[in-house]
């Protein structure tokens, strides 16, 4: 299993994006089941962003938005919440 750390900032932005739909946080639950059990999942889409943030990687929560993260060792640190046309 996929060891996975959640930022206090980000799951902050987890409870706004909740707050203003509450359906998220099964879409939420569901997706980091997935990812903890399968990063490679299809339904992911994980993938490693170019450029400045060619450090970073991002999952499909849902639409356009993305879950950010960082690997370091064995682990997935997320630190971001972004729409798709922000990265």
């Amino acid at each position: 299993m996929t060891k996975v750390i959640y930022t206090a900032v980000f799951k902050k932005k987890i409870s706004k994006f909740i707050n203003k739909n509450p359906l998220l946080d099964k879409t939420f639950r569901k997706q980091f089941k997935r990812f903890k059990e399968n990063p490679y999942h299809v339904g992911l889409r994980l993938h490693r962003l170019k450029g400045e943030r060619s450090s970073q990687y991002a999952i499909r929560i849902e639409g356009d938005l993305r879950a950010l993260a960082i690997r370091e060792d064995d682990a997935y640190i997320f630190f971001d919440l972004i729409k798709h046309d922000e990265y």
